[in-house]
């Protein structure tokens, strides 16, 4: 069996090891993985404890420290000037770095492609290289904001903060430095008018999921996200570089969603339940809500109660009116704990209704077949049904992916709703 483990100062609250116990138990493969910590006077003699393990990961502040000491090193952990991962190959330690590559992933994860478009890194620190390269790898325009006694960094064009403030803008903006990270979760590096400015913002930090950092970027009206996926996506790129095998982004998604779920059970986070109208959400909501001893929302007779208007009426000032409204009502309900949300059925169709649900809970699409639906469903009282069960088929062809990119899991509703109330508390699990 082989053995791995993370070196590190401190480790009271690393993540590696369940994200390594998960990867190994999803692949039916034996492995150990565990914790080591290094005093700084211990880390520069540690070459023979290193070498007791197939693999190390390796985390702050020792990511430079461990350099020395390795007897060889990867072209990109050599430029980047930090090492977050050790291979040992016959008692040779070699040396890569998995940052860029979990970096790139939660890019792509959320779909987001900068080739050719500015991108802003706000910090100077070893997260911010890592970053800095990816991105100049995948072809963007870069450059980064420091403070004036921070580090210059070779071959990169910076800024100043004040400089940013005043006029700076782009595509992507990406939090590199620590503010926000638990248990200072309410620091921030800039102000939600600079991120007014951008279209997408992208924090590396992972706890709190929504830092203040994403949540003024949603109210700012980005897309935006935090780091969790890019940590377990370069958790994942230390197991392919251990195993020599290529890094598979369907080995990624299971982890990071059962990493959410339980981060939500433990810190008060929402269920919010997604899916076509009358595919039940309302009716598992009231039954999940009552199984976990949580209020129940539906969003759409909250929407109705705070803008003191029907949905009709709404819709008679244009759809718009109506996805406006909604957006306010999600970003109230983000800011909730321990709810079980029933969405509206074309929540999904804006990305920051999406970010909001995903940064505050874990979202549950709810499957049901339209020929289920059509059976029961009344269309007069729907304004985007006037068309009949036709609209309804062609409603959910065009938001049917929206559905399944958007949740984190998919349950299956087309037995009784008490199956459907079994299939979701399988998964809470």
């Amino acid at each position: 069996m082989n053995k791995y483990c993370v070196i590190g100062e401190k480790l009271p609250h690393t993540m590696s090891p369940q994200i390594h116990s998960m990867f190994f138990k999803s692949m039916g493969i034996e492995g150990e993985y565990g914790v080591r910590e290094f005093s700084r006077e211990e880390i520069a003699g540690a070459r023979g404890e290193l070498e007791k393990y197939d693999g190390v990961n390796v985390t702050v502040p020792y990511k430079q420290t461990v350099m020395p000491i390795l007897d060889e090193i990867s072209d990109e952990a050599r430029h980047i000037g930090a090492v977050n991962t050790i291979k040992n190959v016959g008692g040779r330690l070699i040396g890569y770095n998995t940052d860029p590559y979990g970096f790139s992933a939660m890019l792509r994860k959320n779909g987001v492609d900068v080739k050719g478009r500015k991108a802003v890194v706000l910090g100077s620190g070893g997260a911010a290289k890592s970053v800095l390269y990816a991105l100049t790898i995948m072809g963007a325009d870069v450059i980064y904001v420091r403070r004036d006694e921070d580090e210059e960094l070779s071959g990169y064009s910076y800024i100043t903060y004040p400089q940013l403030e005043k006029n700076g803008g782009g595509y992507l903006i990406v939090n590199t430095t620590p503010l926000g990270m638990y248990p200072h979760t309410e620091s921030c590096a800039v102000s939600e008018q600079t991120l007014s400015r951008f279209t997408v913002a992208a924090d590396v930090v992972y706890n709190p999921v929504m830092t203040e950092f994403v949540r003024r970027a949603l109210n700012a009206g980005c897309h935006a996200f935090s780091g969790l996926y890019m940590l377990v996506a370069q958790g994942v790129g230390s197991q392919s570089i251990w195993r020599g095998e290529e890094i598979q982004t369907q080995d990624i998604d299971p982890i990071y969603n059962a990493l959410l779920r339980d981060y939500f059970a433990e810190n008060g986070g929402n269920i919010y339940l997604t899916g076509i109208m009358s595919c039940g959400k309302s009716t598992l909501g009231k039954m999940l809500a009552k199984a976990l001893d949580r209020q129940f929302v539906d969003a759409d007779e909250y929407i109705t109660q705070t803008a003191g208007m029907s949905i009709p009426d709404m819709f008679a000032k244009g759809e718009e009116y109506f996805r406006s409204n909604e957006t306010r009502a999600m970003k109230e309900l983000a800011g909730r704990r321990n709810l079980v949300v029933a969405a509206g059925g074309g929540a999904v169709t804006r990305q920051i209704n999406c970010d909001l649900m995903r940064s505050s809970g874990i979202v549950i699409y709810v499957n049901r077949s339209v020929e289920n639906i059509v059976k029961d469903v009344d269309c007069s009282g729907r304004p985007l049904l006037s068309g009949g069960a036709d609209r309804l088929y062609s409603i959910f062809a065009a938001r049917k992916a929206m559905y399944e990119e958007s949740a984190h899991y998919i349950v299956d509703n087309n037995g009784g709703a008490e199956q459907g109330l079994e299939n979701i508390l399988e998964i809470l699990k």
